[in-house]
């Protein structure tokens, strides 16, 4: 069933900066950040109930771009008092864009066109989408958004060691956007995303599936750089925090069965909440505006050289013959070359500043430590 939604055009304190023109106001209920129903809140200090809890997202546009606003039931905690985890004074000397316990993600359906687009989450999020809302671009909100950007192509490079890493940028990036211009006020969290990564979409009729996770701030949990027998893009949780048994300290914790990471779904109502991501189901967005004024520049381009993200994160599965045991000789001939590219691709990452020098050092010994 479809979730729709009158467009607001009233400003608000915390809304759309002057000369700006709010789109919409998606609202969502209290006290529905639980997940499936049986999440429960890390065990530590700096995480409370209602922390992880989405009440309203705000869409704006100006000639520059879209701001997107999303506005939590507590106010959003500052890194700098939280201490850092690998050597730092605190959380906020990697994690710079003053907030860390979140990522919302915010796959738009540009086209509104019933399965024109995709239905899949990006790693880590183990949810799909409803083919009336798949989505043609995704806005992705983290804490390291460079760090998530580069992990994601990263792996994907891996994966396709076919494809140039310029062919996998130009396919992450014609899909997702991870902002990095960003202002936090008191509960409310602002990020921009330019008026061109939507092609010329003007967001009059759009839809909008979200989601909250809780975020992972370091690599030492969820990058690849220790050995698997699993593809790259299997075992990339990409920033998430995954639900552990019981009352863990550092991420969600849950009872029986293992739910899905998601936190907190925007604009369903908790029944909805519950059920979907309980039963697996797909997870339905919020539309509005006019179906039928859709215009063609917002039609994803035809004839485009660039490799649809799609065929990179949900290929086709296809079955091959069990290879034979290689000899010991080959093993370790492969275990020393994962580890020298593990050990370059940490070196990348803090080349390009993405991780610090306490980050890199912890990272290394780890890896040095299995020769």
């Amino acid at each position: 069933m479809r979730i729709f939604l009158l467009v607001v055009l009233l400003f608000t304190m915390l809304g759309a900066s002057a000369g700006s023109l709010p789109l919409v106001t998606i609202s969502d209920p209290a006290g529905d950040d639980f997940g499936a129903g049986k999440l429960i809140y890390p065990q530590r200090n700096d995480f409370q109930v209602g922390d992880l809890d989405l009440l309203q997202l705000q869409i704006s546009r100006d000639k520059q771009g879209f701001w997107f606003e999303a506005t939590f039931r507590n106010p959003v905690r500052d890194p700098s008092n939280v201490p850092g985890s690998v050597g730092a004074d605190s959380l906020a000397n990697f994690t710079r864009k003053g907030f860390y316990q979140f990522n919302v993600d915010v796959y738009v359906d540009t086209d509104r066109i019933d399965d024109s687009g995709n239905t899949f989450t990006l790693p880590g999020r183990k949810v799909r989408i409803d083919g009336d809302y798949a989505w043609e671009k995704a806005v992705i909100l983290a804490p390291r958004p460079e760090l998530m950007r580069q992990q994601l192509i990263g792996a994907l490079t891996e994966q396709y060691p076919d494809r140039t890493t310029a062919e996998i940028e130009a396919s992450v990036d014609q899909s997702l956007f991870f902002p990095t211009r960003i202002k936090v006020r008191d509960k409310t969290i602002g990020f921009f995303v330019p008026a061109g990564f939507f092609a010329g979409s003007d967001g009059g009729n759009w839809a909008a599936t979200a989601l909250v996770t809780g975020a992972i701030t370091t690599i030492s949990a969820d990058f690849s750089l220790f050995p698997t027998t699993k593809k790259p893009l299997e075992t990339l949780q990409l920033g998430v925090m995954q639900p552990a048994p019981g009352h863990p300290r550092d991420t969600f914790g849950y009872r029986d069965r293992q739910p899905a990471p998601v936190v907190d779904v925007l604009g369903a109502s908790a029944e909805m909440q519950i059920r979907q991501l309980a039963d697996k189901e797909d997870l339905t967005g919020v539309s509005w505006g006019a179906r039928e004024d859709i215009e063609k520049s917002a039609m994803p381009a035809a004839g485009s050289s660039v490799i649809p993200l799609a065929r990179l994160l949900q290929p086709e599965t296809t079955v091959t013959a069990k290879p034979a045991e290689p000899a010991p000789a080959e093993v370790r001939a492969k275990a020393d070359g994962s580890i020298a590219k593990r050990l370059q691709a940490l070196q990348q990452l803090f080349d390009q500043k993405l991780i610090d020098e306490a980050e890199f050092r912890q990272q290394k010994q780890r890896i040095l430590n299995e020769l």
